[in-house]
This record gives structure tokens, C-alpha cells and sequence, in this order.
């Protein structure tokens, strides 16, 4: 339990950086964290979320990097996190029981976090996943599949 609100506050300040990041001053058009993107999720085979035109955050290490980590989102209304995808087009990445690597969710006040799966690089601006989830302070599991899409991924290899 501890792990996962661990895990929760470690997300929520990613979202605010990605976020925030993306201020009205960043002013070149060619920067990836002012480019938009799109999603859809579905939980148990039905669609939970999807988004056009999805603000997207990316996040860089010490050195400047990009790392692949991204965010994408609907204002503060929905926002997912994808840790740990594959850099290399076609590679998968197995998700494990914390959500590192895995898929994130927030959707108002509700936290899913991936506890088993796969993500897939299927190509160079789409990750695409399937696998399971729950609901923070829930014990039931979800079947989840979907993907994040945007050029901004690009930039991560």
C-alpha cells in the first residue's frame, strides 16, 4: 500500500512538471513539449478515455536527454503517464506490478496504475499497450489496452 502512494505522489509531481513546462513562453514551434497527440484507452474492452489534440509533456534527465518517460492529457481532467517504453521501433517492454515500467492513469480524482502487460513501440510516434490494471485502494483488476501517438515521441530512441 505504501508502495503505491509512493508511486501516486512520484506521478502526480511528473504531471505537474510535464505540464508546467509547456507555459505560454516556450515560443519555438519545433519543441517537442508544445506538440499535441492522442490516446484512447479501454478498460475491459470498453472505452474509458480517449483525446485529439492532447496537450504532451516530456521529460529530460540531468544531462538535457530526453528520457522515455512521456505525458499526455486533457487538461487537468485526464492525464496518463507511459514509463519505460521501448526505444526501438517493433521492441516490447514488459509491465510490472508497480507501473515502472507500465501506464499511469489519472482521471479526476481516480488513480489506474498497470500491474502486468506489455507496451509496444509500434512505430516511431505511437506506444501502444495491453495488459492489466487496478484502480488505487481497489482490488479489482482490469483488463487495459490502448495507445499514446504523437511526433513528439520521436525524439525519444
Amino acid at each position: 500500500m505504501k508502495k503505491s502512494i509512493a508511486l501516486f505522489i512520484i506521478l502526480i509531481s511528473v504531471f505537474s512538471l510535464a505540464f508546467n513546462s509547456c507555459s505560454s513562453d516556450d515560443d519555438e514551434s519545433n519543441d517537442p513539449q508544445v506538440a499535441t497527440g492522442s490516446f484512447e484507452i479501454y478498460l475491459d474492452g470498453v472505452l474509458f478515455k480517449q483525446g485529439t489534440n492532447a496537450e504532451v509533456g516530456l521529460i529530460k534527465d540531468n544531462q538535457g536527454n530526453y528520457v522515455n518517460t512521456v505525458t499526455i492529457g486533457m487538461g487537468s481532467e485526464t492525464g496518463i503517464v507511459v514509463s519505460g517504453f521501448p526505444a526501438t521501433i517493433s521492441d516490447v517492454t514488459t509491465m510490472d506490478n508497480d507501473s515502472d515500467p507500465g501506464v499511469n492513469i489519472n482521471v479526476d480524482s481516480d488513480y489506474y496504475g498497470t500491474i502486468s502487460g506489455t507496451m509496444t513501440r509500434t512505430s516511431a510516434s505511437k506506444i501502444s499497450f495491453d495488459g492489466t490494471c487496478t484502480k488505487l485502494m481497489e482490488a479489482q483488476v482490469y483488463t487495459i489496452t490502448g495507445f499514446v501517438q504523437s511526433t513528439a515521441w520521436e525524439v525519444i530512441d
